[in-house]
């Protein structure tokens, strides 16, 4: 599906497009977004925008780690979302971006963009703060997407280190394991966004306006808290680990304890049970009215005894 946006100062807002209209060299302001294209409507990026084949083969098969690249007159983009429901699977943004012109595709629909179009699409005279500000507009939802999965996330992280105390099981285990990969998963792209971010930010790159270039810098500056916080993320499901590690093996212990003074406990025992147990002719107990009774108290004693002292020591 696509959608198109036209404004011209003069002329007003416009949605299809003309014959020989050529956005690359007209004074219109021109917004195309792309939901789920088409190979003929990608065919627009090469035929009416003439962007690079390498950048529009990056739109059918986007990059997992975002990037930017510069050409002549345009930058290309990919940048990744959380999107709601879908757990720490990100969405692929893909922005072409000129001095009059951007273009936006994505594989799948995104709720930010679909309000921003019906945004502009009431208020055309929004244009005027020109197509950076279009941009500057997609990152600020976009970076709140992350946001409001690591408020979950940590919830879940909390709930779950509660839970290792009570009640350790593999299944929690396995949850931790996987917050922790997504983490690090999100470290990366985050790592990559900052760094397309802080070049947006920088007076060298002049498609963005000197009277816009403060809003890059708040994102910037957002992302670098979502980068602090991906890292207390990742150190709280290592922590939360550790803790399930920790407790698992004091509880192996403490099993291993109580079975080695069992075993210690049977040894003496076993020994004399052993001995009365040999098949010789001539053992004097073995004709004593009271032998059996005897040796079994003296078992039952012997057996008090160790336990007491074991107590004592504070081994049991």
């Amino acid at each position: 599906m696509q959608r198109l946006l036209i404004f011209h100062p003069q002329q007003g807002l416009k949605e299809s497009l003309e014959p020989g209209f050529r956005p690359r060299q007209g004074e219109e302001f021109v917004w195309l977004d792309l939901v789920r294209p088409s190979p003929e409507e990608l065919d627009l990026l090469t035929e009416l925008f003439h962007f690079h084949p390498l950048a529009v083969e990056d739109c059918r098969r986007p990059h997992y780690r975002p990037g930017i690249a510069q050409y002549d007159e345009y930058a290309f983009l990919t940048l990744r979302c959380v999107k709601h429901g879908k757990g720490s699977q990100t969405v692929a943004l893909n922005v072409f971006l000129g001095p009059r012109f951007i273009v936006t595709v994505h594989q799948e629909s995104l709720d930010f963009v679909d309000d921003l179009w019906q945004q502009y699409h009431r208020d055309a005279e929004l244009f005027k703060k020109g197509v950076d500000f279009i941009l500057y507009s997609l990152l600020e939802p976009l970076t709140a997407t992350f946001f409001t999965f690591f408020d979950r996330t940590e919830d879940k992280l909390e709930h779950l280190e509660e839970a290792v105390f009570h009640r350790p099981s593999r299944q929690i285990l396995n949850q931790v394991f996987t917050l922790r990969r997504q983490a690090i998963k999100l470290r990366k792209i985050l790592g990559a966004q900052r760094d397309i971010l802080n070049l947006l930010s920088h007076p060298e790159f002049k498609l963005i306006k000197q009277e816009n270039r403060v809003f890059f810098l708040d994102i910037y500056n957002e992302m670098l808290r979502l980068i602090d916080q991906v890292e207390t993320l990742h150190d709280l499901a290592s922590s939360t680990l550790e803790i399930y590690l920790s407790l698992t093996s004091n509880r192996l212990n403490e099993i291993m304890k109580v079975l080695t003074v069992i075993t210690t406990i049977m040894m003496p025992l076993s020994l004399i049970a052993g001995i009365y147990g040999m098949n010789f002719r001539y053992m004097p107990e073995l004709e004593w009215r009271y032998g059996y009774f005897a040796v079994l108290g003296f078992m039952f004693f012997l057996a008090m005894v160790m336990l007491y002292f074991f107590r004592r020591k504070g081994w049991f």
